[in-house]
């Protein structure tokens, strides 16, 4: 993941054409790219290694720069684990990760507000 974020900020595209599982077994042909894009910061903020034998999760949030305007780019990847490299597969969430509702309060337990009181009594 680090090599790949490293990549994008030094606009080395051999190098992301070769870690990408659809294009890594082509030949790689230049193209030309105009960089509006300047990528400063990486931030892994969870690793799921060996969800399967050989894929690996990675959760991580990658901030840029483009025209004076501050951007973030959340994504959860999927990587494969090929010829001992790991190359990236596919996204498999784009933004931040939902949010879970804590467990539901029933009628009779006690308020969550700290009250002493049964729910249904002070804040249901």
């Amino acid at each position: 993941m680090r090599s790949r974020y490293t990549a994008h900020a030094v606009e080395d595209f051999e190098y992301l054409h070769h870690t990408y599982v659809p294009t890594c077994d082509t030949p790689y042909e230049e193209e030309e790219y105009e960089a509006t894009i300047k990528w400063t910061k990486l931030v892994i903020n969870s690793h799921e290694p060996e969800v399967h034998p050989g894929i690996s999760h990675v959760d991580f949030s990658a901030y840029f720069t483009e025209k004076d305007r501050q951007g973030v780019m959340h994504e959860k990847s999927e990587f494969i684990l090929r010829d001992d490299k790991w190359l990236f597969n596919r996204p498999l969430r784009e933004g931040p990760a939902p949010i879970k509702a804590g467990p539901k309060v029933g009628r009779n337990d006690p308020c969550p507000c700290g009250s002493g009181k049964k729910y249904k009594k002070c804040c249901g």
